[in-house]
């Protein structure tokens, strides 16, 4: 018997997680590590269940609580069939497991499980319609060939740009010296850098670039202006494709929020970890692989 409802949000940089007793009430919560299934199977079910682990800690529920507890899984790249089967193929203490991906779980969250859309940009980027009691995906098939206007795709541009201005090829600029100091300003460490680098690793970059617009640098604030061109790209697309309600989720999505106010964004109700509860909860809900 389910005793405790168990709402997982995994990404490419954080996993966090919520368990809630049958009433409702919340009991405790937990981060991780990211678990976006493309990162590697094994490692996001390992986080999946450190934030778990923590969340129960904090809950004060016995080990053996596990076996009573519904969990319902909202992390990247489960639209992925491949991914999707194998994780659920791993082994899970719990007394359920249901998977969906973060898309879904945020949109559930958003619109407290009726129909509604999203555009989550954070480290990565991805837009979802659940509509007529289907669901639509928007981009969001991963970095650099998408995930546009993302944490992880502003980064990049950061870094691009900054090199051309090392180059002498664009003017002098604040946020290009910062960037470059941090690599010690060595052209050769980016690219060894950039070899080994994950979208976690160049989202990092994207609060400086964020930062260095509020100190006026102009690169900055001309990288900005091209995240909301691709934001306002997906958005305008999305309501072309019969999205009526949108809401636009995630760190840089929601920084930048107030530059795309022209497009009648909705506020969301609550986050991706209800929406997994939500999940956990209902059989209703669309499959992502039935």
């Amino acid at each position: 018997m389910i005793e405790f409802w168990v709402g997982v949000d995994g990404g490419g940089t954080h996993t966090r997680a919520r368990i809630r007793d049958k009433g409702g009430r919340v009991l405790g919560e937990g981060r991780a590590a990211g678990s976006n299934l493309e990162l590697g199977i094994e490692v996001a079910h390992a986080n999946v269940l450190a934030a778990i682990e923590q969340a129960r800690l904090e809950a004060g529920l016995p080990r053996e609580s596990e076996q009573q507890m519904g969990v319902g899984l909202a992390l990247a790249s489960a639209e992925l069939a491949d991914c999707y089967q194998a994780l659920l193929e791993m082994p899970f203490p719990f007394a359920s497991v249901r998977l969906t991906s973060d898309a879904f779980g945020a949109c559930l969250g958003a619109f407290g499980g009726r129909e509604g859309a999203i555009l989550i940009a954070g480290t990565g980027s991805a837009g979802l319609i659940y509509r007529h009691g289907q669901l639509h995906s928007c981009s969001g098939r991963g970095f650099p060939i998408s995930d546009l206007g993302s944490g992880a795709w502003l980064g990049l541009r950061a870094i691009q740009q900054s090199l051309l201005c090392h180059d002498g090829i664009l003017p002098p600029s604040l946020l290009a010296v910062r960037l470059l100091d941090h690599f010690k300003r060595d052209q050769a460490e980016v690219v060894r850098w950039a070899a080994r680098a994950i979208p976690a690793d160049y989202g990092r970059f994207a609060p400086w670039v964020f930062d260095a617009a509020s100190d006026g640098d102009e690169l900055a604030n001309q990288l900005l202006d091209e995240t909301c061109a691709q934001l306002q790209t997906l958005l305008e697309g999305m309501g072309q494709l019969g999205a009526d309600r949108i809401a636009l989720l995630g760190g840089v999505g929601m920084r930048l929020a107030p530059r795309l106010g022209h497009l009648n964004l909705v506020p969301p109700q609550a986050d991706a970890l209800e929406g997994a509860i939500l999940f956990a909860q209902s059989e209703a809900y669309p499959c992502l692989h039935p």
